[in-house]
């Protein structure tokens, strides 16, 4: 019989890497149009953007496909704030039919593909 060990369940963060076909196109979009900062280009392969508990980690890629391919699942408190201050920016955010009240769901792209999803805390808080 295996016994097997317990997993460390003290995970503080995880951060998605995501792919980029132009840093300078996916910073200016982050920072200037969803209010990122950026924290760092690391040897001109590596892209860093953060806002508040928010951080996205970015590699270079020639590949259309990877970005298109690619998505991050944000939980957050109050979804609809980021909704509503996205929106105030003029981002496009998709909105499910069903997604109402504090709790909404909702999801933009980034100019190469990448997609990023919000949601509250709830149990009901899945990636649709």
């Amino acid at each position: 019989m295996n016994a097997q060990q317990p997993i460390a369940t003290t995970i503080l963060n995880a951060v998605p890497i995501l792919p980029s076909l132009n840093f300078l196109e996916t910073r200016n979009f982050y920072v200037e149009n969803l209010g990122f900062e950026e924290v760092g280009l690391d040897c001109l392969d590596y892209l860093v953007v953060r806002r508040g508990g928010m951080e996205l980690h970015f590699w270079l890629s020639d590949d259309p496909l990877q970005c298109q391919n690619s998505s991050v699942f944000f939980r957050a408190t109050t979804p609809s704030e980021i909704y509503r201050d996205f929106c105030e920016r003029g981002i496009e955010a998709i909105r499910p039919s069903d997604a109402e009240g504090e709790d909404i769901r909702f999801h933009v792209r980034d100019p190469h593909g990448n997609l990023l999803m919000f949601s509250g805390m709830g149990p009901a808080a899945v990636a649709h």
